[in-house]
């Protein structure tokens, strides 16, 4: 997740963040050197692995961002209804073992005018790669935290009850089966449904 395609990734849509801001998934923190800090006010994160979670402490410390990190699963989240401005899910939505139900929390947890900003993996549109996703999925979920290859992002995001505001997609450098990206950002379509 360090590659330079990956990080060029990151570039694009971390500074985007604004106000108060959820990082689902932080990992080790990696996304915290592309935020622009002079539009967020505080970042609040949930991490289930223990030794990344560490990392991502470390990570914000580095970074002189002050970290709320909670050791949890996006499936339940312990925040208030319509508590942040901006949720960010970087090569997250590919090992959430319930995308669906972590969607709805996300749903939840955002403000009626929020945006949900990504950059993820997932489905590539070719079909031989597609093919080789499905195949490689058994083996990518045992050595990869559960990484799904072939997700399929913007449709999971629209599903959920949020409209894609902007959505890009390509190979990145890599292997195929691993390196059709999207990114962009979502809003809510409506907040009361």
């Amino acid at each position: 997740m360090q590659a330079k395609p990956i990080s060029k990734q990151r570039k694009k849509i971390i500074p985007k963040a604004i106000g108060r801001v959820l990082e689902i998934g932080i990992g080790s923190g990696l996304n915290f050197k592309y935020y622009n800090q002079s539009k967020v006010s505080e970042v609040f994160a949930v991490e289930p692995d223990s030794i990344l979670l560490n990392k991502a402490k470390i990570n914000a410390q580095k970074n002189n961002i002050s970290l709320n990190i909670q050791n949890i699963s996006a499936e339940k989240l312990p925040f208030e209804d319509n508590m942040f401005d901006t949720i960010i899910s970087t090569y997250t939505m590919c090992s959430i073992s319930n995308l669906s139900m972590a969607l709805t929390e996300i749903k939840r947890v955002i403000k009626s005018n929020g945006k949900l900003i990504f950059s993820e993996h997932g489905k590539a549109p070719d079909g031989n790669i597609y093919r080789w996703q499905k195949r490689l999925n058994p083996i990518q979920k045992r050595i990869a935290g559960g990484c799904q290859l072939d997700v399929n992002i913007p449709i999971v995001i629209e599903n959920s009850g949020f409209e894609l505001s902007e959505l890009n997609s390509m190979y990145i450098p890599g292997p195929k089966f691993l390196s059709y990206h999207y990114w962009g950002s979502a809003s809510l379509e409506n907040k009361n449904d």
